[in-house]
């Protein structure tokens, strides 16, 4: 992810979902989950996670607090179960995937991730995102014919 490319990504996804509600007296810190792909050299990857910190968000209106997952492996099964222990482990507001792997797969598997668990996902792939949000349940059955309300 590029320097302020992840994080501004990420901030106008998640601070459009939070805007109308504002931060009261006792809210809790937003936390997000940024998910890094583990392709380059372990010294790169540790450098990169260490960068992002609260501190890094302190301009904002509201606190972020980030959580930083490596993925070593894209088999959908592994990256199934480490986005699934994440999410079981701490209240996720968000997640922003570095996508670097380039197999329809992973859109796959975060499209299903998100329709079951209601967590939008932003995933970045070499500077342009796609933002994969909640499902929401739509009515499928319309008393009118055509289904066309009147007017």
């Amino acid at each position: 992810m590029g320097g302020a490319l992840g994080p501004a990504l990420l901030l106008t996804s998640l601070l459009g979902a939070w805007a109308g509600l504002g931060a009261g007296p006792g809210e809790q810190a937003v936390t997000v989950a940024v998910v890094f792909g583990s392709s380059g050299p372990p010294q790169a990857q540790a450098q990169t996670r260490t960068r992002l910190t609260p501190q890094s968000f302190l301009d904002l209106p509201l606190e972020i607090q980030p959580l930083t997952v490596g993925v070593n492996n894209t088999n959908p099964s592994s990256l199934l179960t480490q986005i699934c222990t994440l999410l079981g482990a701490a209240r996720v507001h968000g997640i922003v995937f570095e996508d670097n792997v380039g197999t329809e797969a992973v859109a796959q598997i975060l499209d299903f991730i998100s329709s079951q668990t209601h967590v939008p996902i932003l995933s970045i792939s070499g500077g342009s995102a796609v933002v994969l949000t909640p499902k929401v349940p739509i009515q499928t059955h319309s008393p009118h014919p055509l289904g066309l309300e009147p007017g």
